[in-house]
């Protein structure tokens, strides 16, 4: 592996900077509360110096900075999370060559697909979704903990389940054997981000 599997535990934070008014202070909550694994989801563009800022913000705080779908905005990140239409375009050996030490995440839906990975190319798999979302129009129907289950025993590799986490069902997600739970609208549409990560977090990592 080209990235510590073990960076990829616990919460993993989906942001979306042009969400927020103030994405700095709503990331700094969430590194508040705990969270040290975040994906930055730009679809509508990013200023270069905001995801400088972000990135070195997370990194400062010990995190790692994953980017949705774009390699090159990753090259100045800690990695790439990529779907598996995403997936189309690129050559999965070249783009390792190309990320160097950084990691690869990978959207698996089925075990067939988690079982297609090549050894040795991708860092992580996310699995989902595990509950319905509104947050990702094109997520597809929910896939449920044992659908997600399959996927985690069809792979070695680290998984993170995905889709209408909230605090409250996380045990169930706890139940599929994944390592990360990705959490997207439950934190961005909190009264209170950093206590909701806190939470978050808390939870996930009790006994």
């Amino acid at each position: 592996m080209s990235v510590d599997p073990g960076r990829f535990r616990g919460v993993y934070a989906l942001i979306d900077p042009a969400a927020h008014t103030e994405p700095l202070a709503y990331l700094e909550a969430l590194l508040r509360g705990g969270i040290r694994l975040m994906q930055i989801r730009a679809k509508g563009g990013i200023a270069p110096e905001l995801l400088r800022t972000v990135v070195a913000r997370i990194r400062a705080a010990g995190g790692t900075a994953i980017i949705n779908d774009d390699v090159d905005l990753a090259l100045e990140a800690d990695g790439v999370h990529l779907g598996q239409e995403d997936l189309a375009g690129h050559d999965l050996r070249a783009l390792r060559a190309r990320l160097g030490p950084r990691a690869i995440g990978l959207s698996c839906g089925t075990p067939g697909e988690a079982r297609a990975v090549p050894a040795g190319l991708v860092d992580y798999l996310g699995a989902g979704p595990i509950f319905a979302t509104s947050s990702k129009g094109d997520a597809g129907g929910p896939i449920g903990v044992n659908g997600v289950r399959v996927v985690v025993e069809a792979t070695t590799l680290p998984v993170a389940a995905i889709g209408g986490i909230a605090l409250a069902s996380l045990p169930r997600v706890r139940e599929t054997g994944a390592t990360m739970a990705a959490v997207i609208s439950a934190l961005s549409g909190a009264a209170d981000p950093e206590a909701t990560a806190r939470a978050f977090v808390t939870a996930w990592n009790k006994p």
